[in-house]
């Protein structure tokens, strides 16, 4: 597929594993998670080996290369599965493996935004997002207009076939890759909707917000996140993907471009779980974590709305959940009422996938006694 050739773009390390419980799991950089047995924290045991066999034989949970599970603070189930990844071929995932987390960049992204927004984050929401490139001339007509909530909800209103067209050139997604000025592609779109009053699914909005943190900080958005988020989460190994049409001192692809191992999105996931705590550390404001994860706009069918570049709704079950998502089945489902954080990774990219993610997620729910 024509949207593969732009976010997956190197090889993965060979390793596999699996690992169900130890005191303490080291990564090689130092000692991360601590973890227990499953049975000792509330599951079914016999209802986690069996979700296991399910994705070994591949009956309705195809091509599904790694499932992480954190409950009561600790890391209860960790298993990897080899399997095809895309034009990456077949691989032996494991937990030093790399993977595409495809969307979940822009989950990613909107805690980075919370850190640089600090305790001004509330009064900021309203501002206009030209206001945030001051040194930026030129914006499409009427884009003042549009505020840092709406572009943070996707409620721009601005012309973006994202979703609606195939990835040809045709296809904003593709033309923002290809783009030069990847801010001034998506902010010199013609206004099609009134802005606040329709959610149209725009990745270049995220590339945008990279952009509002640059300017805010005075630092490149990796580096800021090596010093923010990824250092304090002990995040060392991890590649992010800068389109070849951007110029080499533009931010990498905040949409779509992070590729980590499983364990660090793991932390991702627990920092989200534990209102922007880690191991007892506040690394992101919890007021911005609660109003990133909250419905902060309808999404018009389905069982998800929008936050911040999360998705707030229900599992399939009912259960109260905030989901980050990412093509092909990347998935991380945050379970906060229960304590509960699950990290998928998986190869169905030729469908965009979810369904399986979905499937997962309710067998282990369903397994906590």
């Amino acid at each position: 597929m024509i949207a593969n050739r732009f976010v997956i773009y190197c090889l993965l390390a060979l390793c596999s594993t699996s690992l169900v419980a130890a005191k303490e799991v080291d990564t090689g950089y130092g000692a991360d998670w601590t973890v227990a047995e499953p049975a000792d924290v509330g599951f079914d045991p016999v209802a986690l080996a069996d979700l296991a066999h399910l994705i070994d034989s591949g009956l309705n949970m195809p091509n599904v290369h790694a499932v992480l599970i954190e409950h009561s603070g600790q890391l209860v189930f960790e298993r990897y599965w080899a399997g095809e990844d895309g034009e990456l071929g077949y691989v032996e995932h494991g937990p030093k493996t790399l993977h595409d987390i495809r969307s979940i960049s822009k989950s990613v992204t909107s805690l980075l935004l919370g850190i640089a927004l600090g305790a001004s984050a509330e009064n900021e929401l309203s501002r206009s997002i030209t206001e945030f490139f001051p040194d930026r001339k030129g914006f499409g007509k009427g884009v003042e207009a549009i505020t840092l909530q709406h572009v943070l909800t996707m409620t721009a209103g601005l012309s973006w076939n994202e979703t609606i067209v195939p990835y040809t050139s045709n296809n904003d997604y593709v033309r923002l890759f290809a783009s030069a000025d990847p801010v001034g592609y998506v902010l010199n779109k013609e206004i099609r909707n009134i802005p606040g009053s329709r959610w149209n699914y725009n990745s270049g909005l995220t590339d945008v917000i990279a952009g509002v943190i640059e300017n805010l900080t005075g630092k490149s958005l990796d580096d800021f996140a090596n010093e923010v988020l990824f250092g304090p989460l002990n995040i060392i190994d991890y590649e992010w993907w800068r389109p070849p049409a951007w110029p080499s001192d533009n931010f990498p692809s905040a949409s779509a471009g992070l590729r980590m191992r499983a364990r660090d999105l793991a932390k991702i996931a627990s920092l989200t779980l534990h209102d922007g705590k880690w191991r007892g550390r506040q690394i992101v404001p919890e007021a911005w974590i609660t109003a990133s994860t909250t419905r902060q706009f309808d999404i018009p069918s389905g069982r998800y709305d929008y936050g911040y570049f999360w998705f707030p709704g229900k599992l399939i079950s009912g259960q109260f959940v905030i989901q980050a998502s990412g093509w092909g089945d990347q998935q991380i489902y945050v379970l906060p009422e229960i304590g509960l954080a699950i990290t998928i990774f998986a190869g169905n990219y030729e469908d965009g996938g979810g369904v399986v993610g979905e499937r997962i997620a309710g067998r282990i729910v369903r397994a906590l006694r």
